[in-house]
């Protein structure tokens, strides 16, 4: 990494950014913070990211095999940008600034992030007290020091989810069967 990509990567880690500079990542948005078309926020597993897509989409994709987890669904709204309001709403935003979609969420002390399973989410940071002042903020850490959730995207990918997908899928496959079976006629008694 070149000496000015560093400082960079440097400063956006000290301010908390989610941006990806050379081979830095952070873990959320903070307030203020902006995300530009192409730039990625990586959840602290790195196994997700969001990103505004060229087409104003704001996605998280699953790292792996790029497979779409969740979207704001806003293709060809022209969104340019992503950003973590100072008001506390993550925001979608056109050229002129006009919003184009947003969280229902309000209040100082808030910031974007990614879950390890690739949830996206606004945390209240208010009474979060980080161990390492210096550390980047990682969700799950936030959480589990007194940050609270404020919204979380609906997760296609979260490991509950997927336990109910496959109960379902389960007892569909024992409804099918079932509906399939020939009845058993009764045997004349000899």
């Amino acid at each position: 990494m070149t000496n000015v990509h560093h400082g960079m990567a440097c400063l956006l880690l000290a301010l908390g950014s989610a941006l990806t500079i050379g081979d830095a990542a952070a873990a959320v948005l903070g307030p203020g913070q902006t995300m530009q078309k192409g730039q990625r926020l990586y959840s602290a597993s790195n196994l997700y990211y969001a990103t505004l897509d060229p087409n104003g989409d704001f996605v998280v994709y699953r790292s792996s095999d790029g497979a779409r987890t969740w979207s704001t669904r806003t293709p060809g709204s022209g969104a340019v940008a992503a950003t973590m309001q100072r008001d506390g709403k993550f925001v979608l935003t056109n050229a002129l600034g006009t919003p184009i979609w947003s969280t229902p969420t309000r209040g100082r002390h808030r910031v974007f992030g990614l879950t390890a399973w690739g949830t996206a989410v606004v945390i209240n940071a208010r009474k979060w007290k980080p161990r390492d002042k210096r550390a980047e903020p990682i969700v799950e850490q936030m959480l589990t020091r007194r940050a609270k959730l404020d919204w979380q995207s609906p997760a296609a990918d979260s490991p509950a989810i997927r336990r109910r997908q496959a109960q379902a899928r389960e007892a569909a496959l024992r409804s099918n069967t079932k509906r399939s079976l020939p009845p058993v006629k009764d045997r004349p008694e000899r």
